[in-house]
This record gives C-alpha cells, structure tokens and sequence, in this order.
C-alpha cells in the first residue's frame, strides 16, 4: 500500500521537498505539514517524554502538543501546523540550551509596543460557524477580521485540500461547500489571516494575538468566538502510543494532505464520521481492518428518530448509507457494539485488543479479539474549545453527554451573557456543521445590528437552525453510546498525557481527601502541561464524580488562564514602567461553595487558626506538635488562594524594592526581617525530613543581578546592610556571574550571590504540613467561613465563632487568613493594617537545564528560577487585577509583556520557550514586616501574617506557637508586633 492516497482527480501539486528527521532524510511535498510528510515516510513517532516515552501525531489539529518537534533549532513547534521546507532539520528533541545547541528565539525580535489593530467585528475561527458570522456582518456593512490558527480555511468540518495538492473541481460536496463558502466570505471584502494564534481575550473589546509571529492587540467594537471543538479523549492502556491518533487527526491526514495514516488501520468510536474515514480511506487506497461503533446497529425500533433524520437531512442519511456499503463492498468488519480494550506495542502501535460491551459500556467476557494494525483512529464525539469565554467571564453550564463538558451559555443568535460577546460553533455546544452555519449567520447579523447597521433577521437561517437541531437529536439517538464508566480502567493507565499522571496516582489522591480538581491538580500536576487540561480535565472531573457521588459543578473545573495555548514567550515581551514595592488592593471574600456538613452542636478546641495556608497550616503542624487540641479553618479548600498560586521561591535576601528609596517606610520593617529568613529555610528542611517527603526544597542560592552601574552600587550598598544582620552576601562581578549561571546575559555587568536562598514547591509543601499536622491531631476544616468572632466575658472563657458550618468554641484564635486578615480583625473591632496585592506568575514549557539560581533583579521587577519539571517559573511582583464578574485575580495584559521583557533581559533562552499558563496569586501588603502575637486588649486574639509568607511561614508558626504554648519566644519580636501601628 502506497502511504500516499490516491483520487482520481486529485494530483499532487506542492514541488518535492527534502528535509531531515534525527537525521535521516525524508521526501515531503511544498505546502504539506512536516506530520503528513512523516505519515507518508511511515514515522510516528515524535516528541520524547520525560518519563523516555515517545509520542506521535494525536488529535492532528494542534491542541494536545503531543508532535513537538524542534524545526531549525526552534523547539516545540506543531509537526500538524508546520509546514515542511527544503533543507530543514527536524528533529525529535528539544535543544540542550547550550552555547553549540541553543534554544533559537521563536520569534522576530518584537519592537517598541503590540501592533494595534481596529475592527467592528472580530471573528475568532474560520470554519463553518466563523465564516457564516462573518460573512452575514460583512454583507451588511461591517468592517469584519477573521483570525484562525489553521494553515487554511474551513476548520475542522471542511477540511480544504492543501496547497501540496490540486483539484480541478471540488472532490466532493462537503469539499465544495468549504470552497464555496470561504470564495463567498473573500468576495464580500472580509479579511481572513490564516495561522494566527489568538492566546487570550482581556476584555470584550481587546483580543491578544500572534500574527505572522508578532503580537498584536485587536480592539474590537463586537467579537464573535468561533473556536470549534476538540475530539474528547478516550483513555485505555496503550492510548498514547505513537500510532494512536484522533479520527480528525487521520481524516486531516487523509483529506487535507491526501495521505494514509497509517498501513493497516482500526477506527474506533461513536457516530458516522468514523464511517466517513473508514470509506475516504478505502477509496484512497488504504487498508482498514476494521470498524468499532460503541453504540447498538441501528433497527427499526428507532424509526421516530430515523423518519426524523430522513426528513431534515437526508442527504447526510444517504451519506451513511453509502459509507456502510463502501466498508461490505471492501468486507471490512463493522463490529456494533465493540470498544477497544487496550492498545499493544513498545515504540509504536502494533496491535489493537477490542471487546464486545454491555449496556454499562463494560466489556463482555469472552468477547475479546486481536486486530494487528500500525494504526487506531479515535473518534467518540467532541468538546467545545470554551477556553476565550471561560476567560472573559461568559456564563456557562454542564452539558451531560460523553463525560460531561462546560458549554457556553448562549441565546439562539449566540449571545452570550456578556454584551457585544457572541460564541457560535460547536465551540459553544456541540451541534454539528449545519448548526454551526445556521447560528453563526444569526450571530454575524446580530452583531450587524449591534454597531447600527442594517441588518435583515435571516428568516431562512432560523428555520435551518431548527432542522439541523431536530437531524443531530435524531442522530445522537441513533447512535447513543452506553454510559462511561471509568472504574474499569486500569491503574497504570495515563490519564493526563502531558505530566504522565496515571489513574492509580489520581485515585489515591482522591481516596486520600484530594477530592476537587483544584486540589488533584496541586498534588499531582494534572492538568499542568502544555494540552492544559483539554485532554485530562474531563475525564478527572468524571472520575471524581464515580468516586465521590458528588455531582459536578462548573467552578470545579480549571479556572481559564492566558494563554489560550502556548505561545512564544519572546513575541509578548515589551518593556514596561518600574515602580516601588506592589500595588495594594481590596480583594472580596472568593470562597466558594464547598459541601461540607454541618457542626453537630458547638466545637470545641484549644486553638482555632483562621486561614490554611502555608502558614495555617504550619501553626496547626507546631501547635499539634505542641499538644494543643488546634482546629485550622478555611472559607474555602487547602491552599487555594496565595499558598496555592505561590511560586515557591525561598527568599533570605531583601527584595529589591524593600531597599533604598523604592521601599516601604524608608526599608527599616523589611530588614528587621532579615534575621527569619535563614531560620525559616533551615524549620522548613527539618519539616522535609519530618514530613518524610520530597518537597523540592533546593538551596542553591539567589542573585540579584545588575545590568547598570548604577545597579551594582544599589546591591553594594544592600549587602552591606544585610551582612550587618547576619545575612550571608557578597557582591559579584560579571565574570563571576557567567561562571555560575553562564546562560544569563552578558550584558549583566554583576550580581549579589546569597548562598542561603532557593526555592520549595508550594503544591507539594502545603499539602505535606497539612497532612502531617493531621496525623498529629490536628483539624483541618474546608468550606467553613468564618462570619463573626464574639468574645466572651472573662478571663480565659475565649471566643465564639460562628461559621458556615456551625459554632465554634476556641480558647484562642490566631488570624492566619493573609491579605483578608484585616476582614478578620474587623470582626473584632481591631484595625489591622494588611491589604492584598494581587501578583502574576507565568510558567514556561519544560527546557533544558538553564539556571540554577535563584534570579532576582536589581532595578526590576523579577523572581525566575526552573522547577524540577523544567519550566522556568517567572514573576517579581507584576500587578494582576481583581476581575468582579469572575470573582477571581487574574493577569494582565501589560502585566505579562513587562514580565517577559524583563524574563528575556536576563535569561535571553527565554526567547526560545513557550509560555504555558499565567496565574494571578495573591501577596500580603503590610510594611515589609510581619504582624505577630497577641492583640493588646484582645487577650487570647493572635495575628500571624506576614508577606514573602512562604518563606517565613514556618517561622512565623513556631513564634506564634511559643507565644501560646510558652508565653515567650527566643528571639525579640518587637519590631514585629501590631502597637508598631497604635
């Protein structure tokens, strides 16, 4: 069998090209994508995991990042989006970073500011649903850009021929559709940009871009999201073998580039566009060995629903018909009823093993066969790409079908819940194609009306919204699978592709307590990697659901994050204004509904700790330690807010701006600090080695570096000051400093070295204190927010607590709740001078080892260091902002690019990495001090907050401890006591 399909005709068009792969040559066609080049050479496999695995071609649409491949030095680059070109080195691993094997930048060196572009209307998505918006905008008088990922028109559904090949007529209708609709959509004067990567929308009005690998900032009048959707995930042992791949990924390979996927082919799933492949294959050549359908052979007891599906589309219920008697015609096995029970090979797929399933979608005994075959295409239905308005803020649901999926919430025209913000497509909920077009040329004329033009209500769009809804009912009851079950799949299986997080370890997190996504994902990575959950959040969030009873909410889900994918960290860096310290906020209560049971009666505890924390949860560590009966309380779950979205860095040095003119009260509070910070860092090693856990603690040292004169002075003069309170620091010169860390700039002219600073990970840390403060005694108590704190009437009677949950009798209270410490105190009439400040952090995709430092900047706004996973892990300080109808901090726009600038300044490898994911966490604003011990006047009311918390947490814990515990501490903490403010 050739690899390469025939059609009659259909020739190939693109010139021959030739390209090396790990070496090797390959012959490729102009205008093909370096995956079907590869998929005609016969080579799956592609990206190498950390755990040494391979991976290869997956969902073919560029959203699982499973086919990385380095192209000329630039790491991570899509083998699916890529186009091959003469003469390329392709190779299969990342570059070593290294002066002789560098990380290339991604992108042109961007210039002063993002490209600002106008436009009426944005439409995000060119397929069926995009094009028909804009196209019906367009044609009443609106000035429309459409923005699209893919190398051409026409999304998921049409699936244009690419330019490496040629037709002198459209092959078939669906084809000609796609052709017919785009020429129409050109004519009409719309403007189309092809391989444009739109990473996040910041608000209605301004959409962020990458075009032609610059960024770009469209400010838009009306936006209309048109994402698509991305085939659900199916997991079994053996899924992620080089050779397993999605029905979109073969039907890309087979339409698109007109090139077999793989010599003997299984296709597998739910619905007819299985069938479509099987029979495009067949005709193009290929062998398909046979055909799984996990829904029951359609019989005449359905007749309401196929009388329905003939009489709204009977064009599409002849299309099936004829897709059955190609696959007789070629004796191809159609197996109803039947589901892969696990995939078999080493280096690639070699073998497919396949079962009979009941109605519980379990398999039947005794049913099973073995299918050789290179190659399992993957098509079970679809999720909605909800990413964009999940981060604006749209309202939206649970839909129940597959696994359950979060749909967008939309009216008929696909208005959204907020205004000028519409979602078409299957990128809203899914449909199909004639829904698709029939709501976005509804929506285009919305949006038309929106801006004061004249825009006729499409009648006839309507009534094919109608039809097409009544013909996908009638198909989804026709082909309706059995339910999903997960607890058959085995442990060993993956479930995140990504971070290779098994069943087994999500399982026992969830058995042990971790039983929200939130919490899996902060102990064990799920969801972390570059796919960003699209291919593991699912299948985790019905896991938990089988395993809890609980049914699912929308807020468990991941919270969205910019970037809508991964995107080139060097094409969104822009230098940005400095200024001193952070910028304070208020940030409202964020607790969210947490099921948590009532109280029966008043609790009763020694000690209650309001906030957990790193730092709650390490006073309940000290003070169970100590033989206190403690209760640790929170609004909300375990180290969700500041704890959780914590960078981890351990610092012993003073930050820049708590020295000289930028710091808070002349810098005096920040550096009767500088005594804890080596304390803390040595509890925090002794709370490793009691925890009996890795924790990640490294000390490997910090630097300030310096890239002026003027910068060297500063840190002359900042570790002086620090030698003077014991801080172990000296001040390097730029040779040194290349000789430690020889991957920072050159243009660096020295740095301060701590040798004490490092960094800890703060998703496993918090957990691990917690933890082992339960197994101490201690109570640790979710989704109990504290309303009101009573005193009660003499000597020693301690407090009333009134919570969500019920009544609490404490005999002391220590506010451990950081930047809602002062709500806390207002409880109780005590003025505590804290406010929030809400910080960004951004994470890069794994790299090559490139520092080992901690790294700070003195003029800058900066913290970077790389996490055992690899990524570079980069803030310093840049504000986020509170977004109120999301109840959530979140990045900002300015935010990010003054982050990165300042990143790529430093480290210039930044600029060959991809930025993953951006958070927004939370600081505690106070003086540059902690507020420790007993309130005068509130005896039995203690405050234990302080900023840079995840430093000094323990160290914070252990004073407050001994104060309750002992009455006294070791050291002096009167620089650090609340009458400082009386």
């Amino acid at each position: 069998m050739s690899a390469r399909l025939t059609h009659p005709s259909i020739t190939p068009a693109g010139r021959p090209v030739r390209f090396w792969y790990d070496g090797q040559p390959v012959e490729g066609l102009e205008g093909e994508t370096i995956a079907a080049a590869l998929a005609a050479g016969g080579i799956k496999a592609m990206r190498h995991t950390r755990g040494g695995e391979r991976r290869g071609l997956y969902c073919g649409m560029g959203a699982c990042f499973d086919c990385l491949v380095t192209v000329d030095g630039q790491a991570s680059q899509r083998a699916c989006l890529t186009k091959v070109a003469d003469g390329q080195q392709v190779r299969s691993t990342q570059p070593a970073g290294t002066p002789d094997d560098p990380l290339q930048p991604l992108t042109p060196q961007p210039g002063a500011e993002p490209e600002r572009r106008q436009v009426d209307v944005l439409v995000v998505g060119a397929g069926p649903a995009g094009l028909s918006a804009a196209l019906a905008a367009r044609r009443a008088g609106a000035d429309v850009l459409v923005l699209d990922e893919r190398p051409q028109s026409g999304g998921q559904f049409y699936k244009p021929l690419a330019p490496s090949h040629a037709a002198p007529s459209p092959a078939d209708r669906q084809f000609a559709q796609g052709l017919a609709l785009e020429k129409e959509v050109r004519a009409a004067g719309v403007a189309i940009v092809q391989g444009a990567q739109v990473w996040a929308a910041f608000s209605p009005r301004e959409v962020a871009a990458l075009i032609d690998g610059r960024a770009c900032v469209i400010v838009c009048r009306q936006l209309v999201i048109a994402p698509g959707a991305y085939e659900r995930p199916v997991p079994f042992p053996g899924w992620t073998l080089p050779g397993v791949m999605t029905t979109g990924a073969g039907q890309t390979l087979a339409r698109a580039y007109r090139v077999a996927p793989g010599r003997r082919v299984v296709i597998a799933g739910n619905g007819p566009l299985n069938l479509q492949l099987a029979a495009e294959l067949l005709a193009g050549g290929a062998e398909v060995v046979a055909v799984l359908e996990s829904a029951p052979r359609p019989s005449p007891k359905q007749w309401r629903h196929l009388l329905t599906a003939a009489r709204t589309a009977p064009d599409l219920l002849l299309d099936g018909w004829r897709y059955l008697r190609k696959l007789r015609a070629h004796k191809v096995p159609v197996l109803w009823e039947h589901a892969v029970v696990s995939a078999e090979g080493s280096a690639g797929l070699n073998a497919v093993q396949v079962a009979q399933i009941d109605t519980r979608g379990q398999a039947v005994p005794a049913t099973e066969r073995r299918f050789e075959a290179d190659t399992l295409c993957l098509g079970y239905g679809f999720i909605p790409s909800t990413e964009l308005a999940r981060m604006l803020g749209c309202e939206h649901r649970l839909a129940p079908r597959h696994l359950g999926y979060l749909a967008t919430v939309t009216q008929e025209d696909g208005a959204t819940s907020l205004p000028g913000v519409y979602v078409v497509g299957d990128g809203a909920d899914l449909g199909g194609s004639r829904v698709a077009l029939a709501r976005g040329t509804l929506a285009g004329a919305a949006v038309a009306r929106n801006l004061g033009l004249k825009a006729p209500e499409p009648d006839d769009a309507a009534a094919k919204l109608h039809r097409a809804e009544c013909f996908q009912q009638a198909l989804w009851s026709i082909y309706a699978p059995p339910p999903v079950d997960l607890a058959a799949v085995p442990d060993e299986t993956l479930l995140c592709r990504c971070e290779e997080i098994t069943f087994g370890s999500v399982r026992e997190q969830i058995r042990a307590g971790s039983d929200t996504l939130a919490a899996l994902k902060r102990n064990t990575r799920l969801g972390m990697g570059r796919c960003q959950s699209r291919y593991c959040g699912v299948t985790a969030g019905r896991l938990l659901t089988e395993m809890t009873g609980r049914p699912p909410q929308v807020e468990q889900y991941f919270a969205p994050r910019p970037p809508a994918k991964p995107v080139p960290a060097g094409a969104l860096g822009f230098e940005k204004p400095e200024w001193g310290g952070h910028k304070p906020a208020i940030t409202p209560n964020l607790a969210r509904p947490v099921e948590q049971s009532p109280f029966e009666g008043t609790l009763r505890t020694d000690v209650l700790v309001i906030g957990s924390g790193v730092l709650g949860s390490c006073l309940g560590y000290y003070l169970s330690k100590a033989g206190q009966d403690v209760t640790v309380v929170d609004r909300d779950d375990i180290n969700l807010q500041a704890s959780g979205a914590n960078a981890g860095s351990l610092h012993v040095q003073l930050l820049s701006f708590d020295f000289g003119a930028k710091a808070q009260e002349g810098g005096g509070p920040a550096a009767a600090t500088l005594p804890l910070g080596p304390m803390s860092v040595r509890l925090w090693q002794e709370i490793e080695a009691d925890c009996g856990e890795d924790l990640e603690i490294k000390i490997t040292g910090g630097l300030m570096v310096a890239d002026s004169e003027a910068g060297m002075r500063f840190l002359e003069a900042k570790a002086a000051l620090e030698r003077s309170h014991g801080i172990d620091a000296q001040v390097i010169d730029g040779a040194e400093l290349r000789r430690l860390s020889p991957a920072l700039s050159g243009q660096l002219l020295g740095a301060e070295l701590c040798p004490m600073e490092g960094k800890i990970n703060p998703l496993r840390a918090t957990y691990a204190v917690a933890r082992r403060a339960q197994q101490q005694g201690a109570r640790m108590l979710r989704g109990c927010d504290v309303q009101s704190i009573e005193a009660l009437p003499g000597e020693g009677a301690g407090f009333i607590v009134r919570t969500s949950r019920g009544s609490i009798h404490a005999g002391r209270v220590v506010n451990a709740s950081g930047a809602w410490s002062s709500a806390v105190g207002r409880m109780l009439d005590i003025d505590i001078p804290v406010k929030g400040a809400p910080l960004q952090m951004i994470v890069t995709e794994p790299a090559p080892p490139l520092v080992n430092h901690l790294v700070a900047h003195a003029d800058r706004h900066l913290s970077l260091k790389q996490a055992a996973s690899g990524g570079l892990i980069v803030g310093g300080g840049w504000t986020a902002a509170f977004n109120e109808g999301m109840r959530l901090n979140r990045a900002e726009r300015e935010s990010i690019e003054g982050n990165l600038w300042v990143a790529g300044h430093v480290l210039p490898a930044v600029r060959g990495l991809h930025m993953v994911r951006c958070w927004a966490g939370m600081n505690v604003n106070i003086d540059g001090a902690p507020i420790l011990g007993e309130v005068p006047g509130r005896p039995g009311f203690y405050n234990a907050v302080t900023s840079n918390g995840y430093t000094l947490a323990p160290v914070t814990a252990r004073l407050v401890t001994d104060l309750i515990v002992r009455g006294r501490t070791d050291i002096d903490i009167s620089p650090f006591l609340i009458d400082r403010f009386l």
